[in-house]
């Protein structure tokens, strides 16, 4: 990743090489300005991963590879990017974690259409490896320049604008642990013709990778939960030599099982008497009562014990598959005018599965078909008309995700010079279309009439109720089941391992499709001028452009999931679309040159005018100075006012049934991490727990997700974020080849847009000084005393959370600052050229305001796992002969697996607390066969000393992304050129 200082050095290095020819202009374009400069002097840091970098880290996409800067958050891997509905395999840039929709993704300094729907956020994925001549990486807002949604800064992926020759490359390779493989293969061609007036070329690659189950690797299967520390000491604060809890194996949720879990009487985790009440279904359909010979940490967790490992079905890598045909075309009609063309069309294809349908609980009635006779008379004994049974249905069928993603984009254009002035007038027109199947979908009626299976009086075989009454009433929504429940019902037993049937199965579950369309209309005409004048320190800049662009989206869910009828969610059909025109200006001049300490003076102005159909008008601006004060030391810095508009989604999205996982703050079960003893302020917590109703030391013992409401808001606004950067460049002139650059960076981001999350409702709600009277418990409901039963069967305890509402706001505020720092040297070395170069981003600052309208209100996540406090890249490279030879390093500060406000209130919360400082290594060494063969080949491996991940972190979450899921990996490839 080099910094601006750096790329002439990488332009060299790829001159000299034998890869197909590209052109050379005799302007350059940076990113962040669209005035040519000789050069690569800009205000604003801009950092760089070239071509060459690319190829020596065996990268297959683009995505993972970028997620490795210092700059970017690892939010949108492969491996994390299952985490949410739609979304597996989707490659997205986020830029000092600011949010996907808040960085910009620009293909040759032009807009791409998004690959989400509702979103503008950009599948960078789809961009072909093969083609990418650099990677520029610009921190700050740029909305001035590019328009809305630079509002962390830009990643600008400048593609090669000709081809000349032929081009093959093959590449395959194998993780040490399990049947992890991936495979690559490209092809480019091309030709230049009309005595070098025009040039043609085509590139093919394609791309596949196996799933990757968290099974697959010894450190998935080491079931560790946290337990109370048996030798912590109540006498003594806690800390991390006496910790509250610690983690303990083998262990994990005795609440549910594959076969089926049920309780005849009470259970109490406190009270070893109760333990035996707990009964768990063997393969056969006997039952036992759960094995308890460890630790029962609560009413869900134990350790030594009869539990399901939830995460075995876990997926750590979804498979996927890709495909990109790239196609580009220039000819010059003249001296002064050339016409472009960009074309592509992608295909990925995702593949995973996760966890089955769960029931907490099944209801089965006394007299099901399938209750034993020992069965029977447990629950006559306790004179139970129902067994309530909690089931993980793995042997129903995991649930997954097959989604496939076409991507088409044309670019067309003209650009040259009219005289000083040089333009461009381009239309750039991409679609992306969806096709999700959402699989084993569970239609619940089915499958609740299904399980409700009685002995047919008139011929002894075991049905349906619904076969034998007509009018039977659904126990889990106490309603009279429909037709679609009673037409060609299917009966089975939910008692043990594998009791669901494959005939069962299949009548109950369907493949849920769901399609969506994105489309994206740029036009575009910009104008430029490196010299419109002459001042005493030096030549004017100048540059102007208007640009219309429309964006569509429209997404169409199956109509079962629509009507909540299914397991998934119930997401209704949604699309939207908006268009804005805008007009933009900048100018750079100098105001002072030849002085002492003053080499040269310069300052940017950029200003842009918006007009949005949904919001109205915006504008936006920035302001840059370069101060060169000696040859060898140039000082730079920024100010700027960006926009985002709110997207799509944001503003049209149906309110929808979501779901999510809440730490009860009133739960004061001893290992949650919210109990209320880690509030800033207990007392206050514990105050207002009480005055919900809820006793001190209630235990929640609900354990799954909690279903609320979330949606879009069609009165949103934009956001505005301020931001500025100031940094020195030293390239001393008295060792060689050194380059060295420090930034300092600060966003803050106001009126952001965001739905305030169950958590922090939930949190909130007991949290605030004026007691339970406020707006964040309006948007909480809670079980009454007894429990409560919800529409869909869900079975909650009394005082647990059921519901919550979170729609989009502009309520909140964010701000990143931090320093970035890289340093370059290049040497020759032992007859060879030697790289060496370190590339580091320190986090101060990592504040999220829920509410920016209390400023003294914020927490801060710098030392987070999401935020750790340090990233940094190290890169030696030398190459000698026909040898070529890479050694990185990636390193990951030290952080706090729990947030730093819960760790300044209980530092000894649990152990471990922190996870250490990482660091990977990884090695590429290639060999480029003589006698212009053409031939290269290459062997490389990541993750050199099998480096796992921190305790129970496995890379497939948003905390854990930073950490290699995979181990060690070995790969192998060739290079044909001619």
């Amino acid at each position: 990743m080099l910094s601006a200082l750096a790329l002439p050095f990488a332009a060299m290095a790829q001159d000299g090489g034998s890869q197909g020819s590209t052109t050379d202009l005799d302007r350059v374009t940076v990113t962040g300005s669209r005035i040519a400069r000789v050069g690569f002097v800009t205000p604003a840091p801009v950092a760089s991963i070239t071509a060459e970098e690319i190829r020596s880290t065996g990268a297959l996409t683009i995505g993972d590879l970028m997620t490795k800067l210092p700059q970017l958050a690892p939010n949108y891997t492969l491996g994390n990017s299952t985490r949410f509905i739609g979304t597996a395999g989707l490659g997205l840039m986020d830029l000092r974690g600011m949010g996907t929709s808040r960085t910009l993704v620009l293909v040759n300094g032009r807009r791409h259409v998004g690959a989400s729907p509702g979103s503008v956020a950009v599948d960078v994925n789809t961009i072909p490896v093969e083609w990418i001549e650099r990677v520029e990486v610009m921190t700050g807002g740029v909305s001035a320049v590019y328009g809305a949604d630079a509002v962390a800064g830009v990643v600008n992926f400048i593609m090669k604008d000709s081809f000349e020759g032929f081009e093959a490359r093959g590449q395959t390779g194998k993780a040490a642990e399990g049947s992890f493989d991936r495979s690559f293969v490209s092809f480019s061609a091309g030709n230049s013709f009309a005595d070098g007036r025009g040039n043609a070329a085509i590139s093919m690659e394609y791309s596949t990778q196996d799933r990757f189950g968290r099974g697959d690797r010894k450190i998935g299967r080491q079931f560790l939960v946290s337990v109370p520390n048996p030798s912590y000491d109540p006498t003594k604060p806690p800390s991390q030599t006496n910790p509250q809890n610690v983690y303990s194996g083998p262990g994990g949720n005795h609440s549910i099982s594959y076969g089926g879990t049920f309780t005849i009487g009470t259970f109490n985790p406190a009270n070893p008497a109760t333990w035996g009440n707990r009964y768990v279904f063997n393969p056969d359909g006997t039952f036992r009562p759960n094995r308890y010979d460890g630790t029962v940490v609560s009413a869900s967790s134990c350790v030594d014990c009869d539990f399901a490992d939830l995460n075995a079905v876990a997926d750590l890598q979804p498979a996927f598959d890709r495909f990109s045909t790239n196609f580009m075309f220039n000819f010059d009609l003249n001296d002064n005018h050339r016409l472009f063309f960009e074309g592509k069309y992608s295909k990925t294809e995702s593949l995973f599965y996760s966890q089955p349908a769960f029931d907490q609980p099944i209801r089965i009635r006394r007299d099901n078909a399938y209750i034993s006779p020992e069965l029977g008379a447990l629950m006559d004994q306790a004179n139970l008309s129902q067994l309530l049974v909690y089931r993980f249905n793995v042997d129903a069928g995991r649930r997954g995700e097959d989604i496939e993603r076409q991507t088409s984009r044309a670019v067309f254009g003209l650009e040259g010079y009219l005289g000083d002035w040089n333009y461009e007038v381009s239309a750039n027109f991409g679609q992306t279309t969806i096709s999700r199947l959402n699989l084993n979908n569970r239609i619940n009626e089915r499958w609740h009439a299904g399980l409700d299976a009685v002995v047919d009086p008139d011929t002894g075989k075991i049905v349906c109720r619904v076969d034998v009454d007509p009018n039977a009433i659904n126990p889990h929504t106490r309603a009279p089941y429909s037709s679609m429940a009673r037409n060609g019902c299917v009966p089975f037993s939910v008692f043990g391992h594998g009791a669901v049937t494959a005939e069962a199965a299949k009548w109950f579950n369907v493949n849920s499709l769901n399609t969506s369309k994105l489309e994206q209309t740029v036009l575009e005409a910009n104008i430029a001028n490196s010299s419109v004048f002459s001042l005493p320190a030096g030549d004017v800049g100048f540059a102007a452009g208007i640009e219309h662009r429309k964006e569509k989206s429209q997404e169409n869910t199956d109509p079962l999931a629509a009507l909540g009828l299914t397991f998934l969610n119930a997401i209704p059909s949604r699309g939207g679309q908006y268009d804005v025109t805008e007009v933009y200006a900048e100018t750079t001049v100098p105001l002072l040159s030849g002085l002492p300490g003053i080499n040269m003076l310069s300052v940017d102005l950029a200003g842009r005018y918006s007009d949005y159909s949904t919001i109205g008008t915006t504008t936006t601006w920035n302001i840059g100075v370069n101060w060169e004060i000696l040859d060898s030391l140039r000082f730079r810095g920024t100010l700027a006012r960006a926009v985002r508009a709110p997207s799509i989604g944001e503003l049209f999205n149906p309110q929808s049934e979501n779901f999510s996982s809440i730490n009860d703050p009133c739960n004061y079960l001893s290992t949650n991490p919210n109990r209320p003893d880690t509030a800033k302020d207990p007392e206050l917590r514990r105050n207002n727990c009480s005055a919900l109703g809820i006793p001190v030391g209630w235990v929640d013992t609900y354990t799954a997700t909690r279903p609320g409401v979330s949606g879009g808001n069609p009165d949103l606004s934009e956001e505005a974020a301020d931001s500025w950067t100031l940094g020195l460049v030293w390239q001393p002139g008295f060792i060689d080849g050194l380059g060295v650059t420090v930034d300092y960076w600060n966003i803050t981001l106001k009126d952001a847009i965001g739905a305030v999350n169950a958590q922090t409702l939930a949190t909130r709600c007991v949290d605030s000084p004026g007691g339970i009277d406020n707006e964040f418990c309006r948007f909480i409901t809670r079980a009454p005393v007894g429990g409560y039963v919800d529409p869909a069967g869900r079975q909650f305890p009394e005082h647990s959370i059921t519901r919550w509402v979170a729609l989009n706001e502009n309520l909140a505020k964010s701000r990143r600052v931090g320093v970035d720092l890289e340093v370059d040297y290049r040497f020759p070395l032992l007859g060879g050229n030697s790289s060496l170069r370190l590339v580091g981003s320190r986090l101060l600052q990592s504040r999220e305001w829920p509410f920016q309208a209390f400023p003294d209100e914020f927490n801060e996540y710098v030392t987070y796992v999401t935020d750790p406090r340090w990233r940094a890249n190290l890169d030696a490279r030398y190459s000698k002969g026909n040898w070529r030879a890479s050694w990185s390093m990636q390193y990951v500060h030290h952080n706090l697996r729990v947030t730093p406000g819960s760790y300044s209130s209980n530092p000894g919360s649990i152990s471990p607390i922190w996870n250490g400082s990482y660091t990977y290594h990884n090695f590429q060494v290639s060999y480029t066969f003589p006698r212009d063969s053409g031939l290269e080949v290459y062997i490389g491996m990541d993750n050199v000393f099998d480096k796992d991940p921190p305790l129970n972190y496995f890379g497939s979450d948003l905390g854990s992304s930073y950490y290699d899921a995979i181990g060690r990996y070995m790969y192998m490839g060739a290079t044909y050129r001619f």
